[in-house]
């Protein structure tokens, strides 16, 4: 799957943007506040309805304008589409595909995307609900009916919660069942997909002591483990009721699927204590590529993959090796760097399905064509 035109209006800074766009790696640079974040978010909130940072969506409408539009073509398993959205402040939004309304589950069907953010953190140092996160994307679309347990379960673990802060315990046995009952079914769908990631992860691992030699040299330590939110020797029923006097002291559930997480390490240690930056970015990036590769053997097409300020803490070492590293994923890539980049990325990358753009007072230039 890959985008063939993007356009936006309203956009945070962005009155007006459109963008005709390669079909492997997109590279946007611009200063500081520039927009080139603000591509991602449009691209990243057609699928999903909301921002992969944490503000909320309507912070992505302009300042001076009501209303923010986006559309976008594209073309899957050689059919063409577009999803348009329009987010007014005053109403609720319209989206659609093919100029038919559709649900916000629907959407993430028909236009999976796959964003990281490595200007504040990464998947490694983050938080463990960042990690949650990609296996709950992976667990929806290996297995779309997983969105509709996994807000069964929030809406359980919310009424128990209510209860353990009131301290009201007369229907506590009931919401622990539901919890129960719906937690394990969640951590089953997770344990599997997480099961095909780690085995993606690996072999993608072997490809790279043959094709990259250098990457495979900082990440041949690392490995992923699923902690899936209580101990294995127990049931998530039992679980729950050898921690419910825990519980009642501090007023919130304490184990569960939504306490799941993702560990990376390197050999005894936790990686984000015992690696360079680099090599917790490489990391993260094979995850991602981990996801998109078990996606594609599913769907038979790839993700949209998103990376917003890729190179923040990669050594020129690296710079080079992760441009690679990224051409090897197949699939379709829009990548934000700081202006300063642009002669060293044109440097290693020549023209070779890689397109560069910078941010020129607020309009976005195509630099391959613009050197033509």
């Amino acid at each position: 799957m890959y985008i063939n035109q993007f356009t936006a209006t309203s956009l945070r800074s962005l009155d007006f943007i459109t963008l005709n766009p390669n079909k492997h790696i997109n590279i946007i640079l611009g200063k500081n506040n520039a927009g080139k974040t603000s591509v991602l978010e449009g691209i990243f909130y057609a699928s999903s309805l909301k921002s992969f940072k944490s503000v909320p969506p309507a912070s992505l409408v302009a300042n001076n304008s009501n209303e923010l539009k986006i559309l976008i073509k594209y073309s899957k398993s050689s059919e063409n589409a577009a999803i348009s959205i329009e987010k007014s402040l005053k109403s609720s939004i319209v989206k659609k595909i093919n100029d038919e309304r559709v649900s916000t589950k629907q959407l993430l069907e028909a236009f999976p995307v796959l964003a990281l953010n490595f200007g504040s953190s990464n998947i490694i140092s983050g938080s463990s609900e960042e990690r949650r996160s990609l296996l709950d994307w992976g667990s929806f679309h290996v297995e779309h009916s997983y969105l509709d347990l996994y807000k069964d379960y929030s809406k359980s673990l919310k009424q128990r919660n209510s209860l353990l802060k009131k301290n009201e315990l007369s229907n506590i046995d009931y919401w622990t069942e539901l919890v129960s009952s719906l937690g394990s079914k969640i951590s089953m769908i997770r344990n599997a997909y997480f099961n095909e990631l780690n085995s993606m992860f690996e072999n993608i691992k072997v490809e790279m002591q043959n094709l990259l030699p250098d990457i495979y040299a900082d990440i041949k330590e690392s490995k992923i483990t699923y902690n899936q939110g209580w101990p294995t020797d127990l049931s998530l029923k039992e679980s729950l009721k050898n921690n419910l006097t825990k519980d009642m002291v501090l007023k919130h559930t304490t184990t569960g699927p939504h306490r799941a997480d993702i560990i990376f390490s390197a050999g005894p240690g936790d990686l984000k204590n015992v690696s360079s930056m680099s090599t917790q970015i490489i990391s993260s990036l094979l995850v991602i590529m981990s996801q998109a590769r078990v996606f594609h053997v599913k769907h038979e097409h790839s993700p949209i993959i998103l990376i917003d300020d890729l190179f923040f803490g990669i050594d020129d070492k690296n710079l080079q090796l992760v441009i690679n590293l990224l051409k090897s994923s197949k699939a379709q890539c829009f990548i934000t760097a700081p202006d300063l980049y642009r002669d060293k990325l044109e440097d290693i990358i020549g023209n070779n399905n890689v397109q560069m753009y910078m941010f020129d007072n607020n309009k976005l230039v195509d630099i391959n064509n613009d050197k033509q």
